[in-house]
């Protein structure tokens, strides 16, 4: 089969409706002349393109390597300059070109993308291929990204939220290698990172041979074909190493009091499981938990911070521990004196709202502010290009194709249905309470260092 860009053979047309204009727009599969394949939103107004690359790649196998060492040698790579050339060199030149980028890890993959004027892309993407294939990985930006790691973990975990998340990961993660990835703990084992172990990361982490491509903007789908080939053209052609294997994180109801006398108000923090983002309705999510935490006009903030007054902000998101585990997260810094009501108050607004669902008058509203977050996001490359990863990752090549639709096709007794039967019952969050008072929840568990949360949860004894 030729590797020109033209359509694959295999080639899948996606139609997409877009919010700003009546035009139907393709997505297409195309491959490059050196044999990646990508997928093309084309954007004919933007005037910029973006390109998106994942990589699914872990640590190589058998190595010793830290577990967060991707995130440091990503850290390396985008401040230590590359082909010989300074790091000032390598940020003036890209600005020069009135460009965007970002490269960062997460558990079991690499994400990037740029984003450029459409007449500036070749330049960029040879920019980024130095970057990706030829850092300057040298001792001394080495060691000086260490110490700025570990100043910036140390400041973090100092505070009433580093705490949280901190004994959050312990409970959550237990051994499992992801909770030093997420903590950058112990830090002494990140300050004994050595220059070959980033060399023998950098060699296995960017094999081209399993990548997720997308590309969004005006630029054209040959032009994107050439600038990808450029920025890829260095790396080897291998797989990158397996990702390590997760269960899902250990998420055991309870409530778990950290006390720590110092601190100038309290925080609370819960966790509970929610279905993984490649289920799919992710409109529904995405609403549903607007309406529970999002925001000032959030069922949490109006009933914790202008009604209870206790605190100055709380809210709830999702997070996305993995591509296959998600977790619903609520929390915020509340007074310490009205801990009791916050709980109180917190397991009420969560009950009703889990049971009872989106209240008919809150419905178009939040509909409406979900399509319009979306298609204000379907107005830029980078979001779009990134979004386009994610669908194809998510084993959902065609979320893209009708988004608005979705939104648009939403109905609120089916949204409750969800809500009701995936958000876990209060009962069975982890509850997590950093705080000066020892004394302030009765019946939780509470210690007095991080390490000593296995109290809180004793093995099962044996019938």
């Amino acid at each position: 089969m030729s590797k020109s860009v033209s359509v694959l053979a295999l080639f899948t047309a996606l139609t997409l409706v877009l919010p700003f204009s009546a035009a139907v727009v393709s997505v297409t599969r195309h491959i490059t002349p050196n044999g990646h394949e990508f997928s093309y939103f084309p954007m004919e107004d933007a005037k910029r393109t973006a390109i998106a690359v994942t990589w699914k790649s872990g640590l190589p196998p058998g190595s010793n390597l830290h577990e967060a060492l991707p995130r440091i040698g990503i850290s390396l790579m985008l401040k230590g300059g590359a082909g010989g050339f300074a790091p000032s060199e390598i940020k003036a030149d890209f600005e020069d070109l009135d460009s965007g980028s970002r490269l960062w890890a997460r558990p079991g993959e690499i994400k990037g993308f740029i984003v450029v004027p459409d007449n500036h892309i070749m330049s960029a993407a040879h920019i980024a291929g130095l970057v990706l294939s030829r850092p300057n990985l040298e001792k001394r930006w080495l060691e000086r990204e260490k110490r700025n790691i570990i100043k910036d973990a140390k400041a973090r975990n100092a505070t009433a939220v580093g705490k949280a998340w901190q004994l959050a990961r312990e409970i959550v993660f237990n051994d499992h290698p992801y909770k030093r990835f997420w903590s950058l703990s112990p830090t002494n084992a990140v300050r004994e990172i050595e220059l070959d172990a980033v060399s023998d990361w950098h060699r296995a982490a960017f094999g081209t041979a399993r990548l997720t491509i997308a590309v969004a903007g005006s630029g054209g789908a040959r032009q994107a074909a050439k600038a990808i080939d450029a920025a890829l053209s260095g790396l080897p052609r291998t797989n990158t190493p397996e990702p390590l294997s997760f269960d899902g994180p250990d998420i055991r109801p309870g409530i778990v009091v950290l006390h720590q006398p110092d601190l100038p108000k309290s925080l609370v923090m819960t966790l509970g499981k929610l279905p993984p983002v490649t289920t799919g309705n992710q409109a529904v999510f995405d609403t549903a938990t607007h309406v529970l935490g999002f925001g000032k006009q959030s069922r949490l903030f109006h009933a914790l911070r202008t009604e209870l007054r206790a605190a100055y902000g709380f809210g709830a998101v999702m997070d996305d521990y993995t591509r296959n585990h998600r977790v619903l997260r609520m929390g915020g810094e509340v007074e310490t004196a009205q801990l009791p009501q916050v709980l109180d108050t917190l397991r009420a607004t969560y009950d009703e709202f889990r049971m009872s669902g989106i209240h008919a008058d809150e419905f178009p509203v939040a509909q409406r502010a979900h399509r319009q977050r979306m298609e204000q996001r379907l107005t830029r490359p980078a979001s779009v290009a990134n979004m386009l990863v994610e669908s194809t990752l998510n084993n959902q090549p065609q979320e893209l194709q009708s988004l608005i639709a979705r939104i648009n096709g939403l109905d609120r007794l089916a949204v409750n249905r969800i809500i009701r039967d995936t958000y876990p019952p209060y009962d069975d969050l982890l509850k997590i309470i950093v705080t000066p008072d020892a004394n302030a929840i009765k019946g939780a568990c509470v210690i007095a260092a991080i390490e000593d949360w296995h109290r809180c949860f004793p093995p099962a004894e044996a019938d």
